[in-house]
């Protein structure tokens, strides 16, 4: 069956930790576009979520890939403790994952499985805005945005290009969410500033499925927006599995308090691929 919903957001801990430091006209238009997300997903009946996602020194020390799936029965988060997010298990997909993971060693991915995954703010945060009651079976694939040597932005897009087909063949209906960015170098040197320039030259090749633009980005393009700009390998991974199906920007806001530039992109589910 092919993929019923398909969207990107921003997973700023200060969503939901600091809401209330953020302008409200700048807030309330990014809540809006989160609502208006959710609504779509519970429209599309998902019966699982890919979720593209990346973690934060929560699970992976001694051992890093490029990229990780969970293939546990459930899964445990947030786990901060002042993320003001009710701590929660989410069903996984065991079978959903083991497929995939079949899928992607097949065509020359050999990505990680973890059984024990936990999640932090970068996944609970979009659960929290666009499936609230937690009902909905996730299968998580994170990215490595921490440590280098990464996956290069024409590797994620190839990965979401190679997914596709076995997404397409499943019995199930799958949304697919990717998290993280845009724009903010957490706990860094610039920690605060927001390259709202990149931000709109991305949105721009991601509503225009400009594959080879989104290829062409370096690890150095990334991180000249800032160290946390990385994640957005993930909705690079996403733009993969929409193929030539253009996003459309549903709310984009640089937020100061937050040190982010915070955006919602969604693509038609009936994309062409």
């Amino acid at each position: 069956m092919p993929v019923v919903f398909a969207c990107a957001a921003s997973h700023a801990p200060g969503l939901t930790a600091w809401t209330e430091a953020a302008p409200e006209d700048q807030r309330g238009r990014l809540f809006a576009g989160l609502d208006a997300m959710r609504e779509g997903l519970r429209a599309a009946r998902p019966d699982v979520v890919l979720l593209l996602t990346s973690e934060h020194w929560a699970n992976f020390f001694e051992t890093i890939g490029a990229f990780c799936i969970g293939r546990g029965e459930t899964f445990e988060g947030p786990i901060e403790p002042w993320l003001r997010v009710q701590k929660t298990v989410v069903k996984g997909d065991p079978a959903l994952s083991l497929a995939l993971l079949e899928h992607c060693y097949a065509r020359g991915f050999e990505i990680g499985y973890s059984h024990e995954m936990k999640l932090d703010h970068g996944s609970m945060v979009p659960l929290h805005f666009l499936t609230p009651d937690m009902q909905t079976r996730v299968v998580p694939l994170m990215f490595n945005t921490l440590a280098s040597p990464r996956a290069t932005a024409a590797r994620c897009v190839a990965l979401g290009q190679a997914l596709r087909p076995a997404l397409d063949a499943r019995p199930e209906r799958i949304a697919v969410v990717a998290t993280g960015g845009l724009s903010h170098d957490p706990g860094e040197r610039r920690h605060g500033w927001i390259d709202t320039a990149f931000d709109g030259t991305f949105i721009e090749r991601l509503e225009n499925a400009d594959l080879a633009a989104l290829s062409a980005y370096t690890d150095a393009d990334l991180l000249a927006a800032g160290a946390g700009t990385l994640e957005l390998l993930a909705w690079l991974c996403l733009a993969g599995i929409m193929g030539d199906g253009k996003a459309r920007l549903v709310a984009y806001e640089a937020i100061k308090p937050w040190a982010t530039g915070c955006g919602v992109v969604a693509w038609d589910a009936g994309a062409a691929v």
